[in-house]
């Protein structure tokens, strides 16, 4: 609990261009969960930079505007332990991150963050 209560006052970086969404979409590098999808990219900057969307699948704008800060809300949860420097997420709403309990975002989070890195260095060691 004390974690979550350090990490409401820091602020990630985001990504906020269109052209910085595609470059991360580039590296084809995903993890699929139910609620979400995460996409992994590499920046230049010292700390991780995350982006957050939702189309018009997910729902009206309200319900797209409830996706993205539950969304925000899993970063905040899990940003100490398992986002790396020089990296950039794309985190992408399902229809069901509406629905499905906060607790099991966070442990789909943590496990698809933590799959993403095995693969990024798996790839290291095969190149």
């Amino acid at each position: 609990m004390t974690d979550v209560i350090e990490n409401k006052g820091k602020k990630l970086p985001t990504l906020k261009k269109r052209s910085e969404f595609l470059s991360v979409a580039s590296t084809r590098q995903k993890w699929i969960t139910p609620a979400f999808i995460i996409q992994l990219g590499k920046n230049e900057n010292d700390e991780p930079r995350i982006g957050y969307t939702a189309s018009k699948k997910v729902g009206n704008a309200v319900a797209r505007s409830r996706a993205k800060r539950r969304m925000r809300e899993v970063v905040r949860n899990v940003a100490g332990a398992c986002l790396f420097k020089n990296r950039d997420y794309v985190f992408i709403a399902r229809q069901e991150i509406l629905t499905y309990p906060f607790d099991q975002l966070i442990r789909d989070a943590k496990w698809a963050l933590k799959r993403l890195d095995g693969l990024k260095q798996k790839k290291k060691e095969g190149a």
